[in-house]
């Protein structure tokens, strides 16, 4: 009876956040109901399931990113990138990339919000056409959310769930990690696309460098560097936790904290902080996860998980080349039509489980997870929010884009950066 209970749940879950119909956190709910109604699992379960630490983090950077957006460091960059853009490529080159690397610090739908009034003036400036800009930026802002164990849900996810650093996603074991499995093939992706789909931006002979010399005009330098300041705290703070025993939290609440009592303290700017609290405090996703996480908890509990994985070792044969190029392909087709933190939160476990069986270190196969659920999120644009966000801001200035008319422009993208990942992915942890 359990076993029905769990796979009916992950098939609601995954045609309701395919729908986007149904608020993130009545799916939690929902979840979390009838896994206790049923005796599925117990309120000591849902204690021990759910990454409270993890949690913790999530919220923290949440607010963390408010307080980025308000100390204009954003806008900076995208001044910066105006004053240096010659052609329409070029610009579209740089806008994009410039997106996906802020991503790195950034949730992608807060990166989209911030980069497409840029991209909307950049592209009235240049008199060229919009709608690929802001596809790009969506595109580029996916693919670098799991370069670092604080860009995005699916990455801070797994960092909890294997008790991994900063900088193992950097560098594992003596390997190269997700922020080159991930940063090349997007830096790659970023330039194809610009030569392919930049060619529909039209072009122009103006430039903007007439900007460079207002580049910090209206901004406030002071909060600008604390900003840096407490994001490098927070960063170190993530790498050496193995070393000084800290938790997730901890380090998030510190970035946050001494950022938030500077600008207090010292500048008495209290309105930016409620805004961020207010804004960056996202509830929806907080309720949705720990419905999510119990899920996680239960298919494991009741070795829902370790059946999948004995599945998947059994069509492969027991080859570790074979099982993360499953792997990899499989997230990349699931996280095309649904968005990747349920997928990566309820195959962590068999992910783990398929380590035991390959006796491999278990982050070998999260990395692959990983980077298929990383890399197949912007096929559509139902598979990623940042992607829907993007197309709804070009519907509210007039650009309708068709469900086929994005998959046509991300295919360069994504065909190139899932095909060049999966070979690094290989080179670095299969053949090295």
């Amino acid at each position: 009876m359990y076993n029905a209970v769990i796979i009916s749940l992950l098939v609601l879950m995954v045609v309701l956040v395919a729908s986007n119909k149904v608020p993130r956190w009545i799916i939690g709910i929902i979840l979390l109901a009838i896994l206790l109604l049923t005796g599925t699992s117990t309120l000591t379960d849902v204690i021990k399931f759910v990454d409270w630490d993890v949690l913790g983090l999530i919220m923290g950077m949440g607010i963390f990113t408010v307080l980025l957006e308000e100390s204009g460091l954003m806008e900076l960059t995208a001044r910066f990138i105006r004053a240096r853009a010659g052609s329409p490529g070029t610009a579209l080159f740089w806008i994009i990339l410039a997106a996906g690397l802020v991503s790195i610090i950034l949730e992608n739908v807060t990166v989209v919000l911030l980069f497409a009034p840029i991209a909307y003036r950049l592209s009235k400036k240049l008199g060229v056409n919009p709608v690929p800009v802001v596809i790009g930026i969506a595109l580029s802002s996916n693919m670098a959310g799991s370069a670092t164990m604080i860009g995005d849900p699916p990455a801070i996810i797994t960092a909890g769930y294997f008790n991994l650093a900063f900088t193992d996603f950097i560098w594992y074991h003596g390997r190269p990690s997700m922020f080159f499995l991930t940063l090349i093939p997007m830096i790659v992706s970023c330039y194809v696309y610009s030569k392919i789909v930049g060619k529909e931006v039209g072009y122009s002979v103006e430039t903007v460098a007439e900007d460079n010399e207002a580049i910090w005009k209206g901004l406030d330098k002071i909060f600008v560097y604390e900003a840096i300041l407490f994001l490098s705290i927070k960063i170190t703070l993530l790498s050496i936790r193995h070393i000084i025993h800290i938790p997730l939290t901890l380090a998030a609440l510190i970035g946050v904290g001494g950022l938030s009592l500077t600008r207090i303290i010292l500048h008495r700017d209290t309105a930016s902080v409620k805004k961020a609290v207010r804004k960056g405090v996202d509830l929806d996703i907080i309720v949705f996860l720990i419905g999510v996480f119990v899920l996680s908890g239960a298919f494991a509990k009741h070795r829902l998980a370790a059946a999948a994985a004995k599945t998947i070792l059994s069509l492969a044969s027991g080859n570790l080349f074979v099982v993360t190029s499953l792997l990899i392909w499989l997230s990349v087709a699931v996280s095309a039509v649904m968005d990747n933190t349920p997928y990566v939160v309820t195959m962590l476990p068999i992910a783990k489980y398929i380590a035991v069986g390959l006796n491999v270190d278990p982050v070998v196969i999260a990395w692959a997870l990983l980077v298929g659920a990383t890399l197949g999120g912007s096929i559509t644009y139902i598979g990623a929010s940042a992607n829907l966000v993007a197309v709804k801001l070009l519907e509210k200035k007039g650009y309708k884009v068709t469900f086929s008319e994005f998959i046509r422009k991300s295919i360069p993208f994504n065909m190139t950066n899932i095909v060049l990942g999966w070979l690094l992915y290989t080179i670095f942890w299969i053949m090295y």
